[in-house]
């Protein structure tokens, strides 16, 4: 217990400093946490009376309005839970780690516990974030970069009273993103060999002035269409789902049509007067009438196609047998 009452003395001393300024504080144990869009379950800590836990943010928090933290108390009296306080803190210094107990960094709040055994905070990260304060949580009036470092949550006790038993006492703390109603659309293109040429982009009906750059747009389907003079016409329909966003990968084609024909292995064709072979894969062929010859010892057939740019055709002959019942 002298440990205990050293620990509280040093505690309670260090809760005193002005807040907003630069304070040095010691934790118990420290916790280190990180948060993203692409995991946005809560992750539990247990936290001692004097512990804390530091929420880490990606580089760039795109689809995170806030921070949410939930503090469950263990079953106390009214009056420990008052005699019981958190504090924010930014900037902190060094680098919060599990093997650090000594910092020092800016405080934002220093707060007791409300009178509830649960209770909500929620840090925003951005200056627009449409959070509000009601009966589940409480929205911190600070707005948290998440350039400047992780933001650290720290339990101290802030008043005597606290029961005997007290560091064996432990509190559950949830860690959570706050997520955007908004998803994403990120449009790449893989050009021909011919070179990338000029497309005009429309989505849902709207055009896209910039359609490489990362657009933001509502969960749900959307539809893309490309077009171009020097490209065939792609049409897409993707899923945009919250805070995720689709990758499109559009491979241009060129509009030089392309042939593709099929025939017995023993046919004979032609096309326009020249011997070739089946082209089961296609050839490139230029825009105008064309004819093509199936020969299959004395039998042929040929048939005229009038081939227009941008448009692919397959050209099969085809052996049938009619069996009919004689009357």
């Amino acid at each position: 217990m002298k440990k205990t009452r050293a620990i509280l003395a040093g505690l309670l001393l260090s809760s005193l400093g002005s807040l907003f300024a630069l304070d040095g504080f010691r934790v118990g144990a420290l916790v280190p946490v990180s948060i993203s869009a692409q995991t946005p379950e809560a992750q539990t800590v247990e936290l001692g009376f004097a512990d804390a836990v530091a929420v880490t943010l990606p580089k760039n928090p795109l689809f995170i309005r806030g921070i949410e933290i939930e503090i469950k108390s263990p079953a106390m009296s009214a009056s420990a839970r008052m005699g019981m306080g958190y504090a924010l803190y930014r900037k902190v210094a060094p680098t919060p780690s599990a093997q650090t107990i000594d910092y020092e960094g800016d405080q934002i709040i220093l707060q007791t516990f409300p009178s509830k055994l649960n209770f909500v905070l929620q840090i925003p990260i951005q200056k627009n974030s449409g959070l509000k304060s009601g009966p589940y949580a409480s929205v911190v009036n600070y707005v948290h970069d998440a350039s400047g470092g992780p933001l650290v949550f720290r339990l101290l006790p802030v008043m005597k009273g606290l029961p005997d038993n007290i560091e064996s006492v432990k509190f559950t703390v949830k860690v959570k993103p706050i997520l955007a109603e908004e998803g994403g659309m990120r449009l790449k293109f893989s050009w021909p060999e011919t070179g990338e040429k000029p497309v005009s982009v429309r989505l849902d009906d709207q055009a896209l002035a910039n359609p490489e750059a990362l657009t933001i747009l509502q969960p749900g389907e959307h539809h893309l269409s490309i077009v171009s003079d020097d490209y065939r016409n792609e049409v897409r329909v993707f899923t945009v789902e919250r805070a995720r966003v689709a990758e499109i990968t559009v491979a241009m084609k060129d509009t030089t049509p392309r042939l593709t024909l099929v025939a017995p292995a023993n046919a004979v064709i032609e096309l326009d007067g020249l011997p070739v072979e089946t082209l089961r894969e296609g050839i490139a062929i230029a825009p105008g009438e064309h004819s093509v010859l199936f020969k299959i010892g004395d039998y042929e057939v040929t048939r005229a196609v009038e081939v227009e740019k941008g448009k692919d055709y397959t050209i099969s002959m085809v052996i049938d047998v009619n069996v009919a019942e004689t009357p």
